[in-house]
């Protein structure tokens, strides 16, 4: 398979984003004031620093074993369209029979551009889908770096975003945009290593502040394929297109679980949306898939794989009841 076949949406939409996300980021820094609250990284957060594919690289994170609650059947790529009615999906991985936090079967690697770091999977077939996620208030970006090396391993491209400490929603927001459309460029720049790898479907997503700003990202690009709150703050909903999986903690009372509520009822009936709260999480139960009892990673890595992949397969695990004394509201269907 000729990587060339996939650089045909390198460039297709983001030429005027760019140019409104780097604006955007001028006026937000000017503006920028800390919110309270102290989103620090939990004790067991990697805050690791970040490496260049281009002058040697490092290998991001080995493939994890499952969770006892989500084997696995088959071997790996079977390539895109087959995992969906009509075609149009991307269906990276083994056949799913339950949900999962744990690290996927693909070897992953990073390299950092300008807006972030961005985390990779090295055998698996592209093309790829690509998620931006960034961090909250006093976070910078490497304390989202388990997420990214966690999607990257299930087969999907992720930049964790670099931020200021104070940057408010409105500016990691823009920041979210600019680094999609750096991952663009990427996939039109015969030096990278996504060269012709990316197949021209985002999401973004963040905690807290940046929670706020993956909404903010959804209803500004109507393009994006998903977007995906961990106990966000400051979030908006209103006329937000972009499917939305909101994550909230029901012991947080920094961003409580009424925030994300409110950004849901304000989104569209229309939009397929889902709120998980999770009970004994706080506002520090975010920077690892596996925190939070597991629910986040479980939940968003499904989410992702039927939103921003379109692999059906998933649809019925995403759908499972959470359990745990977690309460799901959604209008997603069958």
């Amino acid at each position: 398979m000729q990587k060339e076949t996939f650089v045909r949406t390198a460039t297709r939409r983001r030429s005027c984003a760019y140019a409104l996300a780097c604006a955007a980021l001028v006026a937000g820094c000017a503006s920028s004031e800390g919110v309270a609250g102290d989103d620090d990284p939990a004790p067991d957060a990697d805050v690791s620093g970040t490496v260049d594919a281009r002058v040697g690289g490092e290998t991001d994170a080995a493939p994890g074993t499952p969770d006892h609650d989500a084997a696995v059947d088959g071997g790996g790529d079977a390539g895109p369209g087959f995992c969906c009615a009509s075609g149009d999906c991307l269906c990276h991985g083994p056949d799913p029979t339950g949900l999962t936090s744990s690290n996927g079967s693909y070897a992953t690697d990073r390299f950092t551009i300008s807006t972030g770091t961005v985390h990779y999977p090295t055998d698996a077939e592209p093309p790829f889908a690509a998620v931006a996620i960034c961090g909250g208030y006093t976070n910078t970006g490497p304390e989202m770096a388990p997420w990214g090396s966690f999607y990257a391993s299930h087969g999907i491209v992720t930049i964790t975003v670099s931020t200021g400490a104070a940057d408010q929603p409105a500016t990691r927001s823009a920041k979210l945009l600019a680094a999609i459309a750096e991952l663009e460029a990427e996939n039109a720049d015969p030096a990278s290593p996504l060269f012709g790898d990316l197949s021209g479907r985002y999401g973004t997503s963040g905690y807290s502040l940046g929670g706020g700003a993956t909404t903010l990202a959804s209803a500004s690009d109507p393009t994006l394929r998903t977007s995906v709150g961990l106990a966000a703050h400051s979030g908006v909903g209103t006329g937000v297109q972009v499917p939305t999986l909101l994550l909230c903690g029901q012991s947080d009372t920094t961003a409580p679980c009424s925030m994300s509520q409110g950004d849901y009822g304000q989104i569209p009936a229309t939009t397929p949306k889902m709120m998980i709260s999770i009970p004994g999480a706080t506002h520090f139960s975010w920077f690892r898939p596996t925190n939070a009892g597991g629910t986040s990673g479980k939940y968003a890595l499904a989410f992702q794989k039927v939103f921003l992949e379109g692999d059906e397969r998933w649809r019925p695990f995403l759908l499972a009841a959470p359990g745990g004394g977690a309460v799901r509201t959604t209008n997603i269907v069958e």
